[in-house]
């Protein structure tokens, strides 16, 4: 079969269906090449140690002691229940895939906590906010009452056990019952959809937080009835590829927007009153918060009619600032930069957990005291700045909550505070809908993309020709009971990893991975402390860097096919520019709504008037709705009626069967290139000469 990137040339109206490729709708590239069995048992060590099982000394020692224990873990009942003998795994090699997928998506525990903290949780203004605060502003008083801000610095703690309890909770259901090698977390662009545009900043948004669980909850209960019904596969055959591709995209510019800005970010870009965004950077002294007021309130009398000595008659400041000179000059952008630049050297250079190493030498630079970039006490980031306003603390406050260390996990403030009680509104079910849609297309091309990429390690016979794998039923519904399980905890909707793929390449075959990646999480959860004192300028990059890693799918929609470009740019501009990955979806199915209906007047126009060239009007319908009927199993009606029309290829039904992931390739060279290195570095001397 050819390039499907070259092949895709069968479009409505030139003889062959849009329907004709949807089953090669995660397929647009030449799949990377099987990985090989000795290289990933080399990375378990055997190769390697092999060479020193009958030398004498320690080495020899070591490595028959390695050697024995690996070969009994893995003939052992563990083995055989993970069926490390079928998938051709070792048990060590299991464990090290484990470590290095966790250590590659350990980074979204401060991440996903800082974000959802700036909903406010459940912490409600007229109970959290001072008497005085609430009387003067009302509900206002949760932007500026170090009341409220406490109530937020506690929610985001609690959000750290949150993420870490659900996390490991999902993901050993998925090592022990769908034994696949996949961590579930709460997915990133999810969980800004959660934060800013459902609840909102201080939950300005369309619902409450509580309200936005009970939404989670009902969407992970209809998630986990498509996945038993194996509905999740037919529908996404529906779903116009294009859209598919840019709303990944579009997430990934919306994510990174996020991580440019102030609140959870390196604050490279500022607002500003002329052109909405400009460039930031700015040391507090040069930071001038903007305000929002109706022009029938901007009189003299309302903003300065208490007198010299009464404060303004202004609204809460935003959150987010305008630099009045000073760009460039703040000392935790130029930290946040340089970790972002590390980010993307050891990723560069194959370096697993690259994300992560990067946020922790942000981290532990800020951790240290006395420098314009500390976390504890910087000058501009005590309890009257934007940064300790916002967490409620100032630097001696968070540097006393850094000190505990370890802590017990508790999730009083997030766990079980769902709201049934506003089903009855729109905004409800339209976020439920949204959230449905968003978890449905992240989690089922990234379950299938996975499980052929450990198709491709195990070899023939794990994946049928059909794309099913074993205990696929289960992966599925894995990922609604892990939404499920993070709604009654306090997080947005949990789902499969990509970075996933990471941990499969370096060796993971089985659940033995998801299990080690559990167990950090496990370890991860008395750790609040830690993670808390994570500043936004260490997890900003973070968050840019998985922007950055989304945009890959861009090259897959076709450009130069207007049907397909338009609506995919105006997908992925909508979503960063209006705040919403929502309105970029709607916009996006919109216009591809309008082009396909106005395609089919147009093709129906030409046959009606006698310039079809061979065509009738029910060739123009079939064409029409090729995708539809090919996914509900009519394509014996396109092959028999349709001219010109390509049947599915269903040896590619596998939406990854070509997951071709950069980031993958470079690490598995890197691999390949390490191993090599060391074989010709520890190649052993002749015993005896």
């Amino acid at each position: 079969m050819s390039d499907p990137m070259q092949s895709n040339d069968v479009e409505r109206g030139s003889g062959g269906g849009l329907g004709s490729k949807i089953a090669n709708m995660f397929n647009p590239s030449a799949s990377l090449p099987s990985a090989d069995t000795n290289k990933v048992e080399a990375m378990a060590s055997e190769s390697v140690l092999s060479k020193y099982e009958d030398s004498k000394g320690p080495m020899g020692a070591w490595a028959r002691w390695h050697l024995n224990l690996n070969k009994k873990l893995t003939a052992g009942w563990i083995g055989r229940y993970f069926e490390c003998d079928k998938r051709g795994a070792t048990f060590f090699s299991e464990l090290r895939a484990g470590l290095i997928c966790f250590l590659t998506v350990a980074y979204i525990i401060p991440v996903n906590s800082g974000i959802l903290a700036d909903t406010g949780g459940s912490c409600e203004p007229s109970e959290e906010c001072t008497p005085g605060g609430f009387e003067s502003a009302g509900e206002g008083c949760k932007f500026f009452d170090p009341g409220y801000l406490a109530c937020v610095a506690d929610v985001r703690k609690q959000l750290i056990s949150s993420t870490c309890i659900a996390a490991m909770i999902s993901t050993f259901i998925m090592s022990l019952c769908a034994r696949m090698p996949m961590a579930l977390a709460p997915a990133m662009g999810i969980n800004a959809y959660f934060a800013y545009t459902v609840v909102g900043f201080r939950g300005t948004g369309l619902i409450g937080y509580k309200q936005a669980l009970a939404a989670v909850f009902i969407e992970g209960i209809i998630f986990l009835f498509l996945s038993i019904c194996g509905l999740r596969v037919k529908f996404l055959e529906l779903i116009p590829k294009h859209i598919l591709y840019s709303t990944t995209v579009g997430i990934g510019m919306f994510l990174s927007f996020i991580g440019l800005q102030y609140e959870n970010g390196v604050g490279l870009v500022s607002g500003d009153t002329a052109t909405l965004v400009t460039l930031g950077g700015c040391p507090k002294e040069n930071q001038h918060p903007l305000y929002a007021i109706h022009p029938d309130d901007a009189t003299f009398d309302t903003i300065c009619g208490g007198g010299p000595d009464a404060p303004l008659g202004l609204p809460p400041g935003g959150p987010n600032y305008q630099c009045v000179g000073g760009e460039l000059k703040s000392g935790t952008l130029w930290l946040g930069f340089m970790s972002g630049i590390m980010m993307t050297v050891l990723m560069m250079k194959g370096v697993h957990g690259s994300i992560l190493f990067g946020l922790l030498f942000c981290t532990f630079v800020s951790w240290i005291p006395g420098h314009a970039a500390s976390f504890f006490t910087a000058p501009g980031f005590d309890g009257e700045s934007p940064l300790g306003t916002r967490v409620g603390l100032d630097g001696r406050q968070r540097y006393d909550f850094f000190r505990k260390g370890a802590d017990l996990p508790y999730t009083s403030r997030t766990g079980g505070v769902l709201e049934f009680s506003a089903l009855s509104r729109g905004e409800v079910w339209a976020a439920l809908i949204t959230f449905l849609y968003l978890d449905f297309l992240d989690a089922t091309a990234t379950s299938f993309a996975l499980a052929q990429l450990v198709a491709k390690q195990v070899g023939p016979g794990f994946m049928n020709a059909f794309g099913h794998w074993p205990r696929q039923t289960m992966t599925l519904a894995t990922d609604g009971i892990a939404t499920i399980i993070g709604s009654l905890l306090g997080t947005s909707p949990l789902t499969i990893f990509a970075e996933s793929a990471v941990g499969i390449r370096a060796g993971g075959r089985t659940g033995i991975t998801s299990f080690v990646v559990a167990f950090g999480f496990f370890c991860s959860m008395f750790l609040a402390p830690i993670f808390g004192s994570i500043p936004p300028y260490a997890t900003g990059p973070a968050i840019i860097m998985v922007g950055a890693l989304m945009m890959e799918r861009v090259r897959f929609v076709e450009w130069d096919e207007p049907r397909q470009a338009v609506p995919a740019f105006l997908t992925i501009l909508t979503m960063p520019l209006t705040y919403s990955i929502a309105y970029g979806l709607v916009i996006g199915l919109l216009s591809t709504g309008l082009i396909w209906f106005c395609d089919i007047l147009w093709e129906s126009t030409r046959v009606l008037c006698g310039q079809g060239e061979g065509k009738t009007m029910r060739h123009v319908m079939l064409d029409a709705w090729s995708n539809w009927i090919v996914a509900f199993g009519y394509e014996s009606v396109l092959i028999r009626d349709l001219p010109g029309y390509v049947p599915c290829d269903h040896s590619m039904m596998d939406p990854s069967a070509s997951m071709n992931d950069a980031s993958v390739k470079k690490l598995n060279a890197a691999i390949e290139s390490a191993q090599q290195q060391e074989d010709r570095s520890n190649r052993p001397e002749p015993a005896d000469r």
